[in-house]
């Protein structure tokens, strides 16, 4: 979440900002690294008790969206692609793509023991794709509220809860 936070502007938006064709394709997935992607974080996070899977909500398109504003995302998501297909092709000689699901599992737990930081960063990216969506936002109840700001929504103080405790006599010394 750091990435969308550090830029302080709405991801969606290119107002005020012209971005160049050369910029935009070195900025981008190839098909390929979508696909791996798609995948990859619908492992990380798959669909089950009623929360959607990642790529569900959208969590690539915001990716590819953040790749295209940002350098160092698509530097390091890139990168992390790269070594996770290349874990996948080491250990069972096909691409990430082509493996059961059981496999890509196992290759992501790979992926993680062998080049942990690469494999963070993926996992972060993911994360940051998939909570900062609105529809799971409001499924886990982590939505923002005029007076508390974002946040789940905080009950106002029942001072009853303390009638007991208050009757109690007290269980230290004045000093």
């Amino acid at each position: 979440m750091a990435a969308a936070r550090s830029r302080g502007t709405n991801l969606f938006s290119t107002q005020g900002r012209e971005t160049q064709p050369q910029e935009i394709a070195r900025n981008s997935l190839q098909k390929h690294q979508q696909a791996l992607l798609r995948l990859s974080m619908d492992e990380l996070i798959p669909a089950g008790d009623g929360m959607p899977a990642a790529s569900e909500v959208g969590g690539v398109d915001y990716l590819e969206h953040l790749v295209a504003e940002n350098q160092q995302v698509t530097k390091e998501l890139k990168r992390s692609l790269e070594d996770l297909e290349e874990i996948s092709k080491d250990h069972f000689k096909v691409s990430f793509l082509l493996l059961s699901r059981e496999l890509r599992v196992e290759t992501l737990i790979a992926f993680e023991q062998s080049i942990p930081d690469s494999f963070w960063k993926l996992r972060d990216y993911v994360y940051e794709a998939y909570y900062l969506q609105p529809r799971v936002r409001q499924l886990i109840g982590y939505e923002s509220h005029p007076t508390n700001g974002p946040g789940p929504m905080i009950q106002p103080f029942d001072e009853s809860i303390l009638a007991e405790v208050r009757r109690k006599p007290r269980h230290y010394r004045e000093v």
